[in-house]
């Protein structure tokens, strides 16, 4: 945790990816995040897709660490009385719940804010609190399909429906839509610092999916208006594409990959002076503001036997001395071993109660003098007993609560 959040308090109900993310996003930062769940089942994340053990799913680990787990029925007048304790101490709440779920649980908006006026209060979810499909509940792809990533599609030989071509590339609506409601609930938070005065967010994954197609959205959506001339015959190639020679992927001389991208003059005179190769500095076109070196394939050709001349290291040494444009191309099984993203502590240790030392992802929000650590991911209701403790219920009182059902 970076302890950018320390002080802060968040209560998080709802199940699945997406609440779930979001509340791992600001533990991250050293929020204190409870976690409600209903005594019964929970969050069933806990149980989908590979696991280590039963209730310890990779997902339910990797998104629900740096949080504390609370039990609580919120359907009942017990319960009710619960959340109410746990939101006047809070800072922040998100949910995941769709349509009127908040509403029949007490936990609408409306009904928050009249018990703490300065909440800051964040609906997450697949395609939104408000809309025609509002009501509808979500997983993953389908926020991604709503917001424009689906491939073309038809109807094969075999009645089945099959991809005919690609589509705008997805950008992820469970990881997209979290990142937006996190900064979203920050800038509030910011706000009602500021002010004393909280306000209700609702953050679409689906939305958030369509805003991350923002490199190719105006050239899609006003395709009349654009310059056609600009870029024909220039050997333009704005996403490098495969055939370019000066955005590429080339193999070192250890039989690992660099990508080059020196589409700059600059970038292309400081690689080719490092290389020892001034006689290819020519092969740069002045007039464009970047060149791809699109279809040369005879460059491109040459550009690799140069860079088999040294190791991955070896060049990742001359991009810092001579300022160029390329780096590692690196397999996720290679990612442990780079010294740039070791430095930075992208992987990092967790010391699981359950599983011993696992290797987790770390913390790309990296804060100077702070050590991130995790805080393990918790059972179903682990930290029950704390937690009610600190809104005033005594031992007595919990176990009434849990003889009753409200609380496991």
């Amino acid at each position: 945790m970076t302890g950018l959040l320390e002080d802060v308090t968040v209560v998080e109900t709802g199940v699945l990816m997406t609440v779930d993310f979001l509340g791992r996003l600001l533990g991250d930062e050293g929020a204190d995040v409870i976690k409600v769940e209903t005594p019964q089942l929970g969050d069933y994340l806990r149980n989908i897709m590979s696991r280590f053990a039963p209730d310890w799913s990779v997902f339910h680990m990797t998104l629900n660490r740096n949080k504390r787990s609370v039990t609580c029925d919120a359907r009942t007048p017990e319960g009710q009385e619960v959340m109410g304790k746990l939101i006047e101490r809070a800072d922040i709440f998100i949910t995941g719940n769709v349509g009127d779920t908040n509403y029949k649980l007490g936990l609408d908006y409306d009904t928050v804010k009249a018990i703490n006026p300065k909440i800051v209060y964040c609906q997450a979810t697949g395609f939104g609190a408000s809309g025609p499909y509002a009501q509808v509940p979500t997983h993953g792809q389908m926020m991604d399909a709503l917001g424009g990533g689906a491939d073309p599609m038809a109807i094969d030989e075999r009645g089945f429906v099959t991809p005919t071509g690609k589509g705008v590339g997805s950008s992820g609506g469970v990881v997209i839509g979290p990142l937006y409601a996190a900064f979203a609930v920050a800038a509030a938070l910011a706000k009602a610092t500021r002010t004393g005065e909280g306000c209700y967010i609702d953050v679409s994954c689906a939305d958030a999916v369509i805003a991350g197609k923002w490199q190719g959205s105006l050239p899609m959506l006003n395709p009349d208006k654009m310059d056609a001339a600009w870029g024909a015959g220039r050997g333009a190639n704005p996403d490098g594409g495969t055939e370019s020679a000066k955005y590429q992927h080339y193999e070192t001389k250890d039989g690992k990959y660099i990508l080059f991208c020196a589409i700059e003059a600059k970038f292309w005179e400081h690689w080719c002076r490092a290389a020892g190769r001034e006689d290819l500095i020519g092969e740069h076109r002045s007039e464009l503001v970047v060149d791809f070196g699109s279809g040369d394939d005879d460059l491109r050709l040459e550009i690799q036997r140069v860079f088999h001349t040294k190791t991955q290291a070896e060049w990742m040494q001359i991009a810092i001395d001579a300022d160029i444009a390329m780096g590692p191309a690196l397999r996720f099984d290679e990612i442990q071993s780079d010294p740039h993203l070791r430095a930075r502590e992208q992987v990092v240790t967790e010391h699981h109660p359950v599983f011993g030392d696992i290797l987790t992802l770390g913390n790309p929000i990296v804060v100077p003098g702070k050590e991130f650590t995790v805080r393990s991911a918790p059972a179903h209701g682990q930290d029950t007993d704390e937690i009610l403790a600190e809104v005033g219920y005594d031992s007595g009182a919990r176990e009434k609560l849990r003889a009753a059902g409200v609380i496991k």
